[in-house]
Parts: C-alpha cells; structure tokens; sequence
C-alpha cells in the first residue's frame, strides 16, 4: 500500500571525521554538503579507524518490547537485489539535523514503526514527547498511542563510550556503531517500547522504495516489522504481533542478518 511519495533530491548531507575527545568519542561533519546520490557513491567499504573520515552519519533504533514475560528486539526486513536483511530501524541524518540526531532518531520512529490499532494508528510517543503525525493518507486515533523511552540497555555489546557532535554531549545518550561495508557511521539509541493497554494491536512498517520512473521515493506499508528473541549467541527465533498476538515465523529464504549482530571490539581505541 503506498502511503506517502519523497522527492530525494531534497536531501543533503556531510561526510564525517571522527576522533577521540574527553574520554570519548567526537564526530564533526566535513566538507561540502552533498546529495543523496553523491553520498550513496561514497558509500565503499572501508577499514575502519579513529581517527578516521566516513562517508555520511545514520541513526539506528534499538528497540526492546516486553510481550507475555518475553523480550523481543524490533527489526526491519529490507529486500536488497540478490536477498532480504534483518536490520535495525535507520535512517540517514540529512544536513540540517546533523548538530542533532536525535530529531533524525524521532523521524525515523514515527515514519517507520507503525501501530495498527482496529483500523487506525497509533500516535508515537518518544521520551514523553507526542510526535508528529507523518502520513496524511492514514487514519489516527486521538488518544491512543504507544511509547518509547530511552534506556541503556546493550544486548549487541556496542562499545561503551561517550558521543559528542561538535563537542557537544548527544540527548539520548546513543552508542556509535562504524558500519565498515559503506565506510558509514550509525548512532544506535537503546529504547524501551511500552504498548498501550488496548485489544487488535499489529506492528507494520512503512518503507521507502525508489522508482526510477518518477524519480521519487515510494512509501510502502508493509508488514516486514519481526519481533526477535535474542541471546548472547544471536538470534534464535523470530515472530510478528498480529492482532494481539505474538506468531512464530520461520526465516524466510535468503535472509542475513545485518553486520550490526557480528562481534564487536570492546573499545574504539
């Protein structure tokens, strides 16, 4: 179902130099701002190091969701040309929002992770903060919402270090992932979801897929939104709410899970 159309030429970004700073980790946007094209071509594996530039800054949501005593981790399945990827919700953090990723992160929740609620949505909530309603082709209900508050959980084993931008401290207090693949950067913010206390609740995803006719970004709602159980060696199994309840699903052929669930250093030094 198409819910919403993006002109990409509107977006701008920077590439990005990251160096230790105060016991932490500094990142400061460089060079000339950038198209999205422009940023997709620079988008080359790399052999990470810090000091070190990247090609362009993202945020992830780590979202965690206790259902029926179990604790499920949010995911996105994302079709590529050749196979399907079980990632973190993310987005790319464009120009004017780079002295602030945090906007990025509320951007991404409200647009990506939606809550189907009968035959309306849900309003987001981040941090005590009502967000935005994002699709005006969708239906929403006045009151009821879902929540999301910050929490430094780390299931993922992210190194643990303070983030600054421009040497300033970052709201949200996100971990820095370096995703080598595209020589990128993610901020990843650990959350809690919290649903309201309601009946026929489904998780769906909304999605944005180019059209080289239109030149434009299609969004897409789709039910490619996976609860996952994790433990320390991965995952081990994965599941969808519909309609209140938690299914099991079997992986589907030719999916891979993202580098962010390869090991990790314990330190960026």
């Amino acid at each position: 179902m198409l819910i919403a159309s993006i002109d990409p030429a509107e977006f701008r970004t920077q590439a990005i130099e990251i160096e230790p700073f105060a016991g932490g980790i500094n990142i400061t946007p460089v060079g000339i701002p950038v198209d999205f094209e422009t940023m997709q071509m620079r988008r080359k594996a790399c052999q990470p190091s810090i000091p070190g530039k990247y090609a362009n800054l993202g945020v992830s949501a780590q979202i965690h969701l206790t259902l029926f005593e179990k604790e499920y981790l949010i995911l996105v399945r994302q079709q590529k040309a050749d196979h399907a990827l079980l990632k973190l919700p993310s987005g790319y953090v464009p120009l004017e929002q780079l002295s602030n990723p945090y906007l990025t992160l509320a951007q991404e929740l409200v647009e990506e992770c939606l809550l189907l609620k009968g035959k309306k949505f849900c309003r987001v909530e981040l941090n005590t903060q009502r967000l935005i309603k994002p699709y005006s082709e969708l239906e929403y209900h006045s009151d009821d919402l879902f929540q999301l508050f910050s929490e430094r959980s780390n299931p993922l084993k992210f190194p643990q270090a303070q983030i600054y931008i421009n040497r300033q401290p970052l709201l949200g207090n996100p971990f820095l992932y370096i995703h080598k693949q595209t020589c990128s950067a993610q901020l990843v913010y650990p959350l809690r979801m919290k649903l309201p206390d309601c009946e026929e609740l489904s998780l769906l995803h909304a999605e944005e897929q180019y059209d080289p006719i239109s030149n434009e970004l299609n969004v897409i709602l789709n039910s490619e939104l996976w609860l996952a159980r994790v433990n320390g060696d991965g995952i081990f199994s994965l599941n969808k709410l519909i309609r209140d309840r938690v299914q099991a699903m079997k992986i589907p052929a030719n999916t891979r899970l993202s580098e962010v669930f390869a090991p990790k250093k314990k330190t960026f030094m």
